[in-house]
């Protein structure tokens, strides 16, 4: 990962500088110093690691320099990026300008009007876009229909996190806020479905200790995502389980809660290994395994995956709903059709798969590095499961 930010970030700064700075109408010094800005912000990540000098992806630095930083080598790649797009039209039309000798003696100063344009434009954005993506997550409610419900059951309310990504930006009121708001929800369960931090417990861990208060009927219960593996994740495992948070990676679980009105509400919940689980301790469990002793035709099922890819073997085993994060909702225009791409065409929302339901939350925060969201917030969700025949 290393190797690829240094070839992109040394890519995308020539590509700036010769296609954007070179030609300006001014003197060497200022090329000059344009050009090292330029360069700072595409090895933003390198730059970080050399003052902080232990993380390249998540350095442990001031929460302003860190979103400047990201703010910066948004504008330089959107830069190269809309540049690109643009020579894609602009480099024929020289040509063939040149070609018929009609070249227009302004080219040079309309050119560098319309980088300009450019370049104001996706300051804009990038400006924008890490404002947006700093901000704490919205509530967003959405009601799934359960075949697998009986039709007089009452209605279970799931409230999902997902994709926390602690680390130096986010302190422990961030997630005091969250846990606030989640309990004002007053979910039967709370479901994680991981990514919950970018650093060590004793860089993260104090920040996190506020998911301690989550309240719910049934519990708080969890899978792991890909980052989990990554920042000692036996330690994390004890310090989540101090918490109250019950992970079931690799096993179901069957919850079960009384009203005070005495209404029993009752779900089954099975946890999914991340793929990235296997290349440590070689645990491959198999969804159909965890799906074998499921037989109750009026017991609603909910798979916990952090990532969505698996829904459609999901879908053919019989599962009522999926919730999954890893995607961030991919974003921003653009990324999201890419981030779709490396998900089986899974990004964002609710999706119907088979007879089966799909929820891909944009995610309660968002990791540092890709910080720039656009048109996705990040999201606490409450999911309320109704029987599928009307009452």
């Amino acid at each position: 990962m290393i190797l690829y930010s240094t070839i992109i970030a040394l890519l995308v700064a020539l590509y700036v500088i010769l296609r954007a700075i070179k030609p300006l109408c001014c003197g060497r010094t200022a090329k000059i110093i344009l050009s090292l800005i330029t360069l700072v912000a595409a090895f933003k990540f390198h730059v970080f690691y050399v003052i902080e000098g232990k993380n390249f992806f998540t350095p442990e630095l001031p929460a302003w320099l860190i979103w400047g930083g990201c703010a910066a080598f948004s504008t330089v790649v959107g830069y190269a990026v809309l540049l690109l797009a643009v020579d894609i039209i602009r480099i024929p039309l020289y040509g063939l300008l040149s070609l018929i000798k009609r070249m227009p003696a302004a080219w040079q100063e309309a050119n560098n009007a319309l980088n300009l344009s450019l370049l104001l434009i996706i300051l804009g954005l990038a400006v924008w876009g890490t404002w947006c993506g700093a901000q704490p997550p919205v509530v967003r409610q959405i009601t799934v229909r359960v075949p697998h419900m009986a039709a007089n059951a009452a209605p279970i309310r799931v409230v999902q996190l997902t994709d926390l990504h602690a680390d130096s930006t986010k302190d422990a009121a961030f997630y005091e806020d969250i846990v606030r708001r989640t309990n004002e929800l007053q979910p039967d369960v709370i479901v994680i479905t991981g990514d919950f931090a970018d650093g060590t417990v004793e860089t993260c861990g104090a920040a996190l200790a506020p998911l301690g208060k989550l309240e719910s009927a049934m519990g708080t219960y969890a899978v792991c995502g890909n980052h989990d593996y990554f920042w000692s994740p036996l330690e994390w495992m004890q310090f989540y389980n101090r918490l109250g948070i019950r992970f079931i990676d690799g096993r179901a679980a069957y919850l079960s809660s009384r009203g005070e009105d005495g209404t029993t509400k009752t779900l089954q919940l099975i946890g999914l290994h991340d793929p990235v689980a296997f290349r440590g301790n070689g645990r491959n469990t198999k969804l159909s395994e965890l799906t074998s002793g499921q037989g109750d035709s009026t017991l609603p099922t909910i798979l916990l995956s952090h990532r969505p890819a698996v829904a459609k073997e999901a879908a053919h085993l019989g599962i009522d709903l999926q919730l999954s994060g890893h995607t961030h909702g991919g974003q921003f225009p653009g990324l999201q059709q890419l981030v779709a791409t490396m998900n089986e065409g899974f990004v964002y929302g609710l999706y119907r798969v088979g007879n089966m339901q799909l929820y891909v939350s944009g995610g309660t925060s968002l990791w540092t590095p890709g910080c720039l969201r656009l048109g996705v917030p990040a999201e606490i969700t409450l999911i309320t499961l109704e029987p599928e025949v009307s009452k």
